[in-house]
């Protein structure tokens, strides 16, 4: 379906600001609470499942966390906007014609200022929020640049396509699961870079805890050019799912023969044997015959 460019729905772009400050005056309150947590959360490239099990993490909750929150809030706000609340999940609707510009603007702005108000409110009610970081993402030392990016663009190529092929794509079998789907797509990229670089896979996430707390490293880029870098490598696929190039395919000529490349031309053509014989054996009639 595409959308018209410049059509705006006031309901939805409340709904994605809404959203999104939830979801990150939610989440960021348990990301903050996992750095506080003393031991070696977040500083050292273990699996999540050694933090866990060794140094006592936060880092499965936090997880499950994420991944809950964007379920919930998907299945609230999913009728009114889509259930985006990410900058990279919009730029993914947008260039597959599913979003016009117009609203893929507003709702990023959305997004961005719904985040900034959840992490004030974060900051506001949480007693060591002065002196922490509100859960904003950094990455973690022994962890290069270039490996972070990797991870931040790997996974919301993985999170921008499963939003796609499940929520978008007429094919989809299960769009009343897709934000389930889209839920485990946040879980497991959690999983994955929580202990690398805090996990942003969303630029909204990133940008609202670190304005608040004045926390701008100098790899803070990453967590803005990763997502949208991982959702512009999602856009073609999606596309090249949802086309119809598909020319051949193997359908059954005779179950006792086995299969054979049938043509839709092919099919066209092809009676069913029932049909045949039915033909085959009543009686002929001709025009002489008819006319009489």
């Amino acid at each position: 379906m595409r959308t018209a460019a410049f059509r705006l729905s006031l309901k939805a772009v409340v709904a994605e600001f809404m959203a999104t400050c939830l979801f990150v005056g939610y989440t960021s309150s348990l990301a903050n609470r996992a750095d506080t947590v003393p031991g070696d959360v977040n500083t050292d490239v273990t699996t999540l499942l050694n933090n866990i099990t060794v140094n006592g993490s936060w880092g499965v909750i936090t997880a499950m966390a994420f991944g809950l929150a964007i379920t919930v809030l998907a299945y609230a706000t999913g009728h009114l906007s889509g259930g985006q609340m990410n900058p990279a999940v919009t730029l993914g609707l947008a260039l597959t014609g599913n979003l016009g510009i117009v609203q893929a603007a507003a709702n990023i702005l959305a997004q961005i200022v719904g985040a900034i108000l959840g992490s004030s409110f974060l900051f506001a009610t949480v007693p060591n929020s002065n002196s922490s970081a509100l859960g904003s993402n950094s990455i973690a030392p022994g962890v290069s640049t270039g490996n972070a990016m990797m991870g931040e663009i790997v996974m919301s190529f993985v999170l921008v396509s499963v939003v796609l092929e499940t929520a978008i794509s007429k094919k989809s079998l299960a769009r009343a699961q897709a934000p389930l789907a889209i839920g485990f797509a946040v879980f497991c990229a959690h999983a994955v870079l929580l202990p690398i670089d805090g996990c942003s896979i969303n630029p909204a996430r990133s940008l609202g805890p670190a304005i608040v707390s004045g926390t701008w490293p100098s790899t803070f880029w990453v967590f803005i050019v990763g997502p949208f870098v991982g959702a512009l490598f999602a856009v073609p696929f999606h596309l090249f799912y949802a086309s119809d190039w598909d020319t051949v395919r193997e359908t059954p000529k005779d179950p006792a023969v086995g299969l054979s490349p049938v043509t839709s031309a092919d099919k066209e053509l092809r009676l069913p044997a029932a049909e045949a014989a039915s033909m085959n054996s009543s009686p002929k009639v001709t025009v002489s015959e008819a006319a009489v």
